[in-house]
């Protein structure tokens, strides 16, 4: 399995009196490789988040192709798109997305119970809020988690359904030393065990499990 990008640029439309086109993404390809982590590193502004959400089926790009598997993503509709993000693509986005309402593993549970009919795998969801140093913390809400905690249980549902395919959006932002090296372990097994791994982070501790590391800036690779 493969996520290519061929050719891809993103361009944001600025309103007001002097309007303007801005470049986030300049054209560029781009594959990842199942078994191998790429870092993506750079400035804020420098268009590596608006890269990784092109790629993960979120931001339509401008022009320019997104293929998993020889799918164009862009060539589906929105349900199709997020039925096939949810089954080959684990995201681990910037900021907090967890449901309020849901307890920690409930959350963790997300990605088997939204598209699934057969049995929630309770038992790898617990495993991974171990992993994660989270397991005591199953049944709390998210309102009573730090923001660091957060991610990390962003982190273990986002490889619940151990997809091909992981994109990580600074998934150690706001995290202590050993918990990085926790988090960035994690990542590094899934590439072992087969996955496609990009990462977007300013963490220099993540330099150590990464295969290649490209560095953005002004929307294309320097």
């Amino acid at each position: 399995m493969a996520l290519t990008a061929k050719s891809i640029r993103k361009d944001f439309y600025r309103a007001g009196k002097n309007s303007n086109i801005f470049t986030a993404v300049q054209m560029l390809d781009l594959e990842l490789e199942q078994g191998k982590m790429i870092e993506i590193t750079g400035r804020s502004g420098s268009g590596k988040s608006t890269l990784l959400n092109m790629l993960a089926g979120i931001l339509n790009p401008t022009s320019g192709r997104i293929l998993l598997d020889e799918v164009d993503l862009y060539a589906l509709d929105d349900e199709k798109r997020s039925r096939l993000r949810n089954e080959k693509i684990g995201l681990i986005p910037q900021g907090h997305t967890a449901l309020l309402g849901l307890t920690v593993l409930e959350n963790v549970l997300l990605p088997a119970v939204l598209y699934s009919n057969g049995s929630a795998p309770e038992q790898r969801a617990a495993d991974l809020l171990r992993q994660v140093g989270l397991i005591e913390m199953d049944n709390e809400k998210p309102n009573a988690l730090s923001g660091g905690e957060l991610r990390r249980m962003a982190v273990a549902r986002a490889l619940l359904m151990q997809p091909k395919i992981i994109l990580a959006d600074e998934p150690t932002a706001g995290l202590d030393e050993e918990n990085i090296i926790s988090v960035m372990g994690l990542l590094r097994n899934a590439a072992d065990d087969g996955a496609a791994v990009l990462l977007v982070t300013h963490e220099n501790e993540a330099a150590q499990f990464a295969d290649e590391i490209l560095h953005m800036d002004g929307g294309h690779f320097i």
